[in-house]
C-alpha cells in the first residue's frame, strides 16, 4: 500500500495460529490502552512479527537508548504454550496526523488481522469523565461492541458498563469496525474510567485505568501474567515514572534553541 513500508521479523500464515485473537492499544488519551498493552507484550515475552513504517506518522525520529527509530506501529505475537489461544498484540508510537491517514493505516492492520485468521478484537483505551465523578478506588470499565450478542455476554461475565453513545477516536475504535464492516471479524472496545483533564494534558499518564484494563483482560482470557503492577503500588509508579518525565524535560531544556521565549514549551519531542 502506497506510503506504508514492512519490515518483517517473522513468517507466519493462518495455519500457524490456533484460535488466535487479536488485542489492540494505540496512543490516546492519558495513554491509556498502550501502557496496557505494553505492558501485556512485556509479560508475555511477545514475538516482534513486523514492523509498520507509514508516512503520515509524525515526521520526526525517536530517540531511545542514543539511538534512532522512525515512528511506527508494531504487530507483536504470542504463542500459547498450551496451544488454546494466540494473541496478536498491536501498539503504535503515535496515531497518524490526518483522518485519512488513521483511515488507511487502520484498514491496513485489518487486512493483516484477518490474514493471521483471527475472529476476535479487543481494542483497550480510556473512557474520559469529570473527575468528581470518579469515586471509586478501582476505575469503571466501559464496554461496546460491534456485535450485541457478544457484548451481552461480556456485560453478565464482567462488572461493565455499557457505552450508550459517544465516538472513539482514532484507531482504537475505527480497527473493530472495518475489521467488522469488511471481514465479519467481531469486536469488543474496553475503555477505562479516566479523568477527562487528561484530554488538554498529554503528561499524563494513567496507569490507574491501564492496570485495571489489564487485570479485566488477564481474567477473561485466563493469560499467565503476574501482578507487576497493582492498584496498591501505583502511587510509587507514577512518582517514579513523574520524576523519569520531569528529568527528561530538564535535560532537554538544555540543548533548546529558541527564537521567542513566549514560544517555549517543555516536550518530548526534539
Amino acid at each position: 500500500m502506497d506510503g506504508i513500508r514492512i519490515i518483517k521479523h517473522l513468517d507466519f500464515s493462518e495455519r500457524d495460529f490456533h484460535n488466535p485473537i487479536c488485542i489492540i492499544g494505540m496512543p490516546g488519551i492519558a495513554d491509556v490502552g498502550k501502557f496496557a498493552l505494553d505492558s501485556l507484550i512485556g509479560q508475555l515475552k511477545a514475538q516482534n512479527y513486523m514492523d509498520i513504517i507509514f508516512d503520515e506518522y509524525p515526521a520526526g525520529a525517536i530517540v531511545d537508548d542514543s539511538l534512532l527509530a522512525a515512528p511506527k506501529a508494531e504487530i507483536l505475537i504470542w504463542k500459547d504454550p498450551n496451544k488454546v489461544r494466540d494473541i496478536l498484540l498491536i501498539t503504535a508510537d503515535a496515531q497518524s496526523l490526518t483522518p485519512k491517514g488513521i483511515y488507511k493505516i487502520s484498514n491496513f492492520l485489518t487486512k493483516i488481522i484477518s490474514q493471521c485468521g483471527v475472529k476476535l478484537i479487543i481494542a483497550l483505551g480510556a473512557f474520559p469523565v469529570s473527575g468528581q465523578n470518579i469515586n471509586s478506588k478501582v476505575p469503571k470499565i466501559f464496554i461496546t461492541s460491534t456485535n450485541r450478542e457478544l457484548l451481552e455476554k461480556f456485560l453478565n461475565n464482567n462488572s461493565c458498563e455499557k457505552i450508550q453513545k459517544g465516538v472513539i477516536i482514532g484507531a482504537n475504535g475505527l480497527i473493530p469496525t472495518l475489521a467488522k464492516a469488511r471481514f465479519m471479524i467481531d469486536g469488543l472496545v474496553f475503555l477505562g474510567e479516566t479523568d477527562n483533564v487528561a484530554m488538554i494534558n498529554e503528561d499524563i499518564t494513567d496507569l490507574r485505568a491501564s492496570i485495571t484494563l489489564l487485570d479485566m483482560i488477564k481474567k477473561s482470557f485466563d493469560l499467565p501474567i503476574n501482578n507487576k503492577y497493582s492498584l496498591d503500588n501505583i502511587e510509587d509508579i507514577t512518582k517514579k515514572l513523574q520524576n523519569k518525565r520531569e528529568q527528561i524535560e530538564k535535560d532537554l531544556n538544555t540543548f533548546q534553541v529558541v527564537d521567542n521565549a513566549e514560544d517555549k514549551r517543555k516536550s518530548l519531542y526534539i
